[in-house]
Order: structure tokens, then sequence, then C-alpha cells
């Protein structure tokens, strides 16, 4: 009868029907050897309920629903959610009335759009523009100026008006790239000022912006991991060099630092550039000498001057001072600290899969690669067995390693005011698409980082009025 209590046969019974349903959940979980922080994902439980809803029946995705059709769907919600993006920055620009207004009456005279020095600072930088003027923009769209206009009535307005003031996903997408991109952002900004040789701290400030968005997630793998593994796949493979090693091992502000835990590491490094920057091999014997008087902080190097100036002092000011026993470390040292970075490596023809959209491009060229992809994919499947045994992956592939360079030799066109606009997350390259089960590996503990007022050089705030990068209140 209604509202009765449920017999004792009748909860034995819905307890043991919901361990049977945990075991067979925990049985593919170890049979696939996926980690047991996966369970901390935001997206683990709503996938228990999604099937659940479905009942009895439900056919799980098969590999090839995982690495294609479904691939391509998630590929397809960011690439709608950039399109939002662009629908509204491209809206308000385009119409004199309502970027004036905007201006005028809402955002003190500040922008929303604001170029960088490459595409991807560009793109972060309306990101976060659109966030600092969330409540601005709201208020805008539902002024009474606003809807008295003409603007109010038409569908594009009415389109972006819905998604700035009821679509909360749109919101939150933003935040979330914000919050992975700024770190990143904060080392394109040093790599390429003029201001200091950043050639002694890149390799730290890539690992402080590592940090940085490890701290942003709350240090739970699950979350930061897919990001992390790009950040370091692009690392490994493209941007970094033996150079940014030695840059760190000969910088004595981070190199003596107790807390500083890569000393082998960067000591690697540093025999790699000393062979290459110095042929001489008598010269690299002497060197290599001298580097032992260094690593050891004896002779001038103990001196209590010397120790401390090791974060007081630029470190090419500090080794004009203090190398003068070792002169050919010395300069060597000079060399290596006082080389300039770039952020060329980040510009915006490092990706094939992008540049064929251009206008001047016939556009079924993306489609014909994408069928080139999905054919070699499915003629390997035939041919192989594959049994994959790591956990799953991140279901919109960032990658973006031009190895279809060889495949597209055609330079890419001018860009023009369409294509600097807003980008659209590519569509996974080939590399992501092979059926090589290989991830890029990443340390999961967090590395030890000094706190940033150790030193009076701190090269990680880059904050000021004059930092085209951070939005200035």
């Amino acid at each position: 009868m209604p509202g009765a209590q449920p017999s004792i046969k009748s909860a034995l019974s819905s307890k043991q029907t919901i361990d049977e349903a945990r075991m067979a959940v925990a049985r593919w979980w170890y049979d696939a050897n996926i980690p047991f922080n996966a369970t901390l994902s935001p997206y683990y439980q709503p996938a228990i309920d999604a099937m659940l809803a479905v009942g009895p029946g439900f056919k799980g995705p098969s590999y090839h629903d995982l690495r294609c059709p479904l691939l391509n769907n998630s590929v397809r919600e960011i690439r709608e959610y950039l399109l939002e993006l662009r629908e509204i920055t491209r809206y308000i620009y385009n119409h004199a009335w309502v970027l004036n207004t905007m201006r005028k009456d809402f955002t003190n005279g500040r922008d929303l759009c604001r170029p960088g020095i490459t595409s991807f600072a560009t793109n972060f930088l309306s990101l976060q523009c659109l966030l600092n003027f969330k409540k601005e923009l709201r208020q805008m769209f539902t002024s009474d100026k606003w809807l008295g206009s003409r603007y109010a009535k038409c569908n594009v307005g009415k389109e972006v008006a819905k998604i700035l003031l009821e679509d909360r996903e749109f919101w939150s997408n933003c935040q979330l790239v914000v919050k992975v991109s700024e770190p990143l952002v904060r080392v394109l900004r040093l790599t390429d000022g003029d201001e200091k040789p950043i050639m002694g701290y890149l390799y730290e400030v890539m690992d402080k912006a590592k940090e940085a968005i490890k701290v942003r997630f709350n240090n739970r793998l699950s979350l930061y991991g897919p990001y992390i593994r790009v950040i370091d796949a692009r690392w490994d493979r493209q941007l970094h060099s033996p150079l940014h090693a030695a840059g760190c091992f000969l910088n004595p502000g981070i190199y003596f630092r107790p807390s500083f835990t890569k000393k082998k590491e960067v000591a690697r490094g540093m025999i790699q550039a000393l062979t290459v920057l110095v042929p001489d091999e008598h010269l690299q014997d002497q060197i290599s000498a001298q580097l032992e008087e260094y690593k050891q902080a004896t002779g001038d190097f103990n001196m209590p001057l010397a120790i401390r100036q090791r974060e007081k002092l630029p470190p090419v000011s500090w080794w004009e001072q203090i190398g003068g026993l070792v002169p050919d470390l010395r300069k060597f040292a000079i060399r290596v600290l006082s080389q300039c970075c770039s952020a060329t490596g980040c510009e915006r023809n490092w990706s094939t899969f992008e540049f064929i959209h251009s206008k001047r491009r016939n556009r079924l060229e993306h489609k014909r690669l994408n069928d080139l992809v999905y054919v070699r994919y499915n003629l390997k499947l035939r041919e192989r067995i594959i049994r994959r045994t790591k956990d799953a992956l991140d279901p919109i592939s960032l990658e973006n390693i031009d190895v279809l360079d060889d495949w597209v030799s055609e330079e890419p066109g001018v860009l023009d005011e369409e294509d600097i606009a807003w980008e659209i997350i590519e569509p996974p390259s080939l590399e992501a698409l092979t059926l090589d089960d290989q991830e890029p590996n990443f340390d999961d503990a967090a590395d030890d980082f000094p706190n940033e007022n150790e030193s009076q050089y701190n090269y990680w705030d880059i904050g000021g009025h004059n930092d085209p990068y951070v939005y200035v209140e």
C-alpha cells in the first residue's frame, strides 16, 4: 500500500542489484586499467545517470564510436561554443550604434577585442575582456536604450542577447578557457618582452605556468591532467631546447634555491648546450672543470657577497661580478643568459588544419584530408587487434603538431579580417587519431615552487599598466 515501508526481502533484493551494478562497473574499471582518480571527473556520474535514463538494453559506444563520431561530436560542441563568442564580438563591432553605446555608456571606452602578439593571445584577451565586462554587457542588453533600438528587434540581436543573458554554459566555458590560458599567456608575454633577457627564467616560468593551472583546478588530476599533457607534449616535442635548461642551470637565483629539484635534468641540458655552442674540445674540458666549482659553490662562488646577490642581481650582472676566476665559464654563461626568446613557435601558421580554411582555398580540401585520415585509420583497424589499457582520453584533442605538412605544400594565404577575428579549435590531427597507444608523460606530483616574493627580480609578476596582455582596471 502507498507509503508503506519496503519489505526486508525487497530491500535485500534492491541492495543486491546495486552491488551487482557496482561490481560490473568495477570489473570493467580494473580490466581497462583506468586510474582510480578518474572517478573524480565531473562527467563520471552524469555518464552513469544518462545510461540509467535509457534503461535496460543500452549498448555502450564502441571503440570506433569513441574514436570517430563521438569525438567529432565533441569537437563540434567546442566549435559551436566558439562560434557563439565570434557572433557576439562580430555583431557588436559590425554595428556602429551598438559599439558606440557599449563604449560610451557601459565599458567606459574600453573594447572587447584586443589584438595580441599571437592569435592565441588575441583570443585569450577577448575572452578575458568578455568576462571582465560580463556585468556591463548584461546591463547594456537589458537597458531601455537597447530595448528601444531597432537592433533589439532583429534576429541576430535577439540571438546575441539570448547568449549573454540566458546561456550559463557559455559563461562557464569562458571561465574555463581563461583559467587554463592565462598562465600560458604570461609566458608568451615574457618570451616576447624586450625589457629583460628571459633565457635564464624560461625553464622555471613554464613550470610555474603548469603549477598555476594545477592550483586553479584545486590540484585535481582528473581536471588539470588533459591540459598538462597537451602542454608537456608541445614543450617536449617542439618548444623545449637544451639551451633553456642551460639557462636555468646558470641562473644562480634558481639553481641554488633549496626548493629547486631539477638539478640533474638541467645539468644534462647544460652539457648538451656546451657541446653544441663550444665546438673546441679543449675549451669544453676547461669549462666543464670550472662548472664543478660553480656546482659545489666553492671559491668565489662561496663568498658571502656572491651568495647574497644570487637573487638580487640579474643573472648576467651576477656573472660579470662573480665569475672573474672562471673566465671561460663566465663568458659562456653570459652568452647563454643574454639570449632573447620569441613566441614565434606559437604563431598562427603552424597549424595545417587552420590555414586550410582561408578563403582562397577550396573548402573541400578539409573534408578530403579528414577522409584520408578516416581511411587510414580503418585500414589499420582491420589489420590489427588493439586492446587499450590506459585511461580515457580527453574527447577534445588539442594536439596540433603539423604531421600533415608533407601532404599540403601550398603556403597559407594572407590573413583577412574574417580569419583573424576568432579561431575555431581545429579537428584532431592525424597524430591524435593514430592507433599507437602512447600518451606524453607528465609528472603527477606538484613541483616545488618558490615564493614569488623571494627575489627582487620577480620575472613571473608581469603586471603593470603597460602590460598588453593583462586588462587594467
